[in-house]
């Protein structure tokens, strides 16, 4: 009977500490820590549904819907509006962008995305992102189809926008 009894607290022990390790906020949704930054999206982007929220390096990342687009809305810490990203497909890119690409220096590298990006003051640039053989560039357009500007991407991370591009 002693036996059956230390089985049962073994079982019980057991339980309660697998319990106790899986509740810890695994659904615990990710709020930024400044409330600034949470107040500036909803100026921004009124009609913002859906939004969570992550932490990219030295900056806050709503991923939300605004008017049926998902959009990654990029804050500093000081809960001001670095840019905004929407990924797009190339039928979407305007003429002069297409134009520029299809006909500039890098038209033979693959193109791997295309995402439409939003700066303050509402200024709106094409980010292409092409590589070819080992290398990888990130090339911004302004809607003119100028190339602003082209960076070697291979190797660096890609999630932070604002600091590989310079923003």
């Amino acid at each position: 009977m002693e036996s059956i009894m230390k089985q049962f607290y073994s079982i019980l022990f057991s339980l309660a500490v697998t319990l106790l390790s899986c509740g810890g906020g695994v659904d615990d949704p990710y709020i930024p820590v400044n409330p600034a930054i949470s107040s500036s999206l909803t100026s921004l982007y009124p009609n913002a549904t859906d939004v969570t929220w992550s932490k990219k390096g030295n900056y806050e990342v709503a991923d939300c819907w605004v008017d049926g687009n998902e959009l990654h809305v990029w804050f500093n810490t000081k809960a001001t509006w670095v840019l905004t990203e929407q990924a797009i497909f190339r039928v979407n890119l305007p003429a002069l962008v297409e134009d520029a690409f299809s006909n500039g220096p890098y038209a033979n590298y693959v193109l791997d995305s295309q995402t439409k990006m939003t700066l303050p003051p509402q200024v709106v640039k094409y980010l292409l992102e092409v590589q070819s053989g080992d290398k990888e560039y990130a090339l911004l357009y302004q809607l003119d189809g100028a190339l602003e500007l082209d960076t070697l991407i291979t190797n660096a991370n890609q999630g932070y926008w604002p600091d590989i591009l310079g923003i």
